[in-house]
């Protein structure tokens, strides 16, 4: 992790994302970090004494099984809040989430502003909402008896705000399969009208 001393790009961020109107609490210290690929943003033995919100590349949360398999749990994308589960539960995850590509994120020191944010009312709300996102991908992954298709089908319906597939490559994490699973499904769903090709590789529930 590398702190990116660039005040203007700080308030782009800030402003693009619009992340000063999740708080209530005023003068908060936002700070501007990078992650390389592969680089760990949070790991079980490493404890998060930051948020962080990422506001440019993708980042892949998974877990280690007591026989050394990986199992992916959710890919966190650009807009999207790490640290929520550890501020309210005060303790780490046993997860890993890495970079999956260069990561800029907007950190937040958890304990420097810990008394006011659990007095911030618009910021809890903004925690409820993130933690929901995250436990609405569980019964994906949860559920191995579930079709790939059935799956993709609640992913793009129920969890994708535009509905769309926007990646083969990075939906595989989400959905627990193979890449040639993934295709395969995709294909079918596009010979039954279920699926549209809306651009390169990007694919849109017909009706939801």
């Amino acid at each position: 992790m590398r702190q990116i001393t660039n005040p203007r790009l700080l308030a782009q961020m800030l402003e693009k994302w619009d992340i000063p109107s999740r708080f209530d609490t005023e003068a908060l210290d936002f700070r501007l970090v990078r992650f390389q690929k592969g680089e760990l943003l949070v790991a079980p033995f490493r404890p998060m004494d930051s948020f962080l919100f990422v506001v440019e590349g993708s980042v892949n949360i998974y877990g280690l099984r007591e026989d050394g398999s990986v199992f992916s749990v959710y890919l966190v994308e650009s807009g999207a809040l790490l640290g929520d589960i550890e501020f309210v539960r005060r303790g780490d995850l046993p997860l890993y989430a890495e970079a999956l590509g260069e990561v800029l994120c907007v950190s937040l020191s958890m304990e420097r502003h810990r008394e006011a944010l659990e007095r911030d009312v618009r910021f809890l709300n903004t925690l409820l909402h993130s933690v929901a996102d995250k436990f609405r991908l569980f019964p994906l992954i949860g559920q191995p008896a579930q079709s790939v298709e059935e799956k993709l089908v609640t992913f793009l319906r129920e969890i994708r705000p535009d509905h769309t597939l926007q990646s083969v490559n990075a939906s595989v994490m989400q959905l627990s399969c193979s890449r040639s699973q993934l295709q395969r499904v995709v294909r079918k769903l596009c010979v039954d009208g279920t699926l549209e090709k809306v651009g390169k590789g990007k694919y849109r529930l017909t009706s939801v």
